[in-house]
């Protein structure tokens, strides 16, 4: 799972965000090596700009799914995606 050397959480509940970002991708490029990509990937984790759903469909992910960043950024942020994917 993901786990991080220093503290980011002091309460329940669970860290999202820009936060995870770097180690999510890391986490799925780890995951797509091991499968051969074999297996579909669901990327997430701190997805908050077109480049970031781009490095995680670099990394092996096969879609993105995406909450905190559509929240702060708004749904254009669909559209900017779609742009750099497409």
């Amino acid at each position: 799972g993901l786990k991080s050397r220093e503290q980011l959480v002091t309460q329940a509940g669970g860290l999202s965000g820009k936060p995870v970002t770097t180690r999510s991708t890391e986490v799925i490029r780890t995951i797509a090596q091991l499968s051969n990509k074999e297996i579909p990937i669901i990327g997430v984790g701190g997805i908050h700009t077109p480049q970031d759903a781009v490095d995680k469909f670099e990394a092996g992910a096969s879609l993105v799914q995406l909450y905190t960043g559509f929240i702060y950024e708004g749904p254009g942020l669909i559209k900017r995606i779609n742009k750099a994917i497409l």
